[in-house]
């Protein structure tokens, strides 16, 4: 995994694991899928069929040692297995599946979130990908643990707010649900694309008045479906 220490040359999906099922494998799939064909890794014999069962696998040996944990978050990272500086030898790539003990939390009161914005992130294509190139969100979770917030909002470079350090955002307002398009640079978030199926959601972009007047503000990700926030005053 040399490069993927290196150069943050790598993919990646977190994945819900309940009572051994994998709610949403194929979406899952089909973005890992997506992102690498960006990325010019070649997936080898890698179908949705083999990262279903691989997945699975560590799942079980996971499981073996640590019984009578029923939800579990797995982690599939596909990283390009080559040797080269910034210019690759080649774009064969390999993966590694990390199985972790998982614990929903439903916060009984809106979680404090804060707009982080001693970084910025530029939109772009590789922008709506889930790769090692990840400093902005670190330190915007750092920044909300030091002023005691449950989490941070991120930027674009041109000022709109895109989405928190791990879920995506969608405000409503007056009956009407809404969120920022993937063109402003936010994460393609499994979350994001359930939840758009399953509501009526205007893409706009978003900004600090969007959410102090909203009402109501929600988080999403593919381990937890819905959480609402509140954007902390300066």
């Amino acid at each position: 995994m040399e490069r993927a220490f290196l150069y943050g040359d790598l993919i990646f999906e977190t994945l819900l694991v309940q009572h051994g099922t994998i709610p949403h494998v194929a979406r899952h799939y089909r973005r890992l899928a997506h992102s690498a064909h960006l990325l010019k890794l070649d997936l080898g014999n890698l179908n949705e069929e083999k990262f279903t069962h691989e997945i699975h696998t560590a799942v079980t040996e996971f499981s073996i040692q640590n019984p009578n944990i029923s939800t579990l978050r797995a982690r599939f990272v596909l990283y390009r297995d080559s040797h080269g500086f910034y210019l690759p030898n080649s774009n064969i790539s390999k993966y590694h599946i990390s199985i972790f003990r998982f614990e929903p939390k439903t916060p009984m009161e809106p979680l404090k979130i804060g707009l982080y914005k001693e970084q910025c992130k530029a939109p772009g294509p590789l922008s709506n990908l889930k790769t090692g190139n990840a400093l902005v969100y670190v330190m915007a979770a750092i920044w909300a643990k030091e002023n005691h917030l449950d989490d941070a909002l991120i930027l674009n470079t041109n000022g709109e707010i895109i989405e928190a350090t791990a879920s995506n955002i969608f405000w409503q307002k007056n009956g009407a649900w809404f969120s920022p398009p993937l063109a402003a640079g936010c994460v393609a978030g499994i979350g994001r694309e359930i939840f758009m199926e399953q509501n009526k959601v205007i893409e706009h972009p978003c900004f600090k008045q969007d959410l102090q007047h909203a009402d109501a503000c929600i988080l999403t990700n593919a381990l937890n479906p819905k959480r609402t926030f509140k954007i902390q005053t300066d």
